[in-house]
């Protein structure tokens, strides 16, 4: 076993986590070990021995200590371990998304995930325009509207104040000239409102949301059969930054908004 060999630091780290956690910079000695752990003190041998040969730990003047590459590894394992529980918490939603569908795990780490009720359908729904309805500004990626989000957007924009940036599909864009043209109007008559038209669809819609408590990021599942799947919510840097990229790369594409001149 070696350092260099990144299978067997991760899975050590993976074994070990709980002493790498208590020796840190500080030391311990063997004994502290095995009381904090409850174990045997061949146990601790064994753990110490094999974060000593990974590099992960070193002897010190008051026995052992977590050296820098073990902190690094306990933090890059406990964020991997984070994402992997946001995972399997939302393998329902990844369900509904096929293996090349733009994704980014840190939506999922430590992330707010809410899926429909049978007496409460639009519970994921309601959490987007809750999050519309708090933000002073927003850049979003729609490939499907709702009345509600339009009731959402028109009142935020209209008589709040809201300042917002989306990218839609041509579909929405038909959707909102045909169903929804007075409010559409409304809004971009305020100049608080842009928007832009672009050939691609996702299953999804994302919204990123600068509210009074941070930016916060909200993503809308469509199920494959028609319908929302669920919400997934998240205030990670990560998170927001992945949503910044794909909105911004889209708005990129986009071709301004084509309607016609009465609107």
């Amino acid at each position: 076993m070696t350092y260099s060999d990144p299978d067997e630091v991760m899975a050590a780290v993976a074994r070990r986590g709980d002493v790498l956690r208590i020796l840190g910079e500080g030391g311990a000695e063997k004994r502290d070990l095995v009381a904090e752990l409850d174990v045997s003190r061949s146990t601790v041998d064994r753990a110490v021995r094999e974060l000593e040969g990974t590099g992960l730990v070193e002897r010190a003047a008051d026995g052992y200590r977590r050296t820098l590459a073990g902190k690094i590894a306990l933090d890059e394992y406990r964020q991997f371990a984070d994402r992997i529980r946001g995972v399997k918490a939302g393998r329902e939603l990844l369900a509904e998304l096929s293996p090349d569908t733009p994704f980014d795990a840190a939506m999922l780490e430590g992330g707010e995930i809410v899926r429909p009720e049978r007496h409460s359908p639009h519970l994921p729904v309601n959490r987007l325009s809750e999050l519309v309805e708090r933000a002073e500004r927003v850049r979003a990626f729609a490939s499907a509207v709702f009345p509600q989000q339009v009731d959402t957007y028109h009142r935020a924009i209209v008589q709040d104040g809201m300042e917002a940036r989306l990218v839609v599909t041509r579909d929405v864009v038909d959707r909102l000239v045909a169903a929804y043209r007075e409010q559409l109007a409304a809004a971009l008559d305020t100049g608080r409102l842009a928007i832009r038209a672009t050939e691609e669809a996702l299953p999804y819609s994302l919204v990123v949301a600068d509210t009074s408590d941070g930016t916060e990021v909200g993503q809308l599942v469509y199920a494959e059969e028609g319908g929302v799947k669920g919400f997934i919510g998240n205030d990670g840097i990560d998170a927001v930054e992945w949503a910044e990229r794909e909105i911004a790369r889209r708005w990129e594409r986009g071709a301004p908004l084509p309607v016609p001149e009465d609107v």
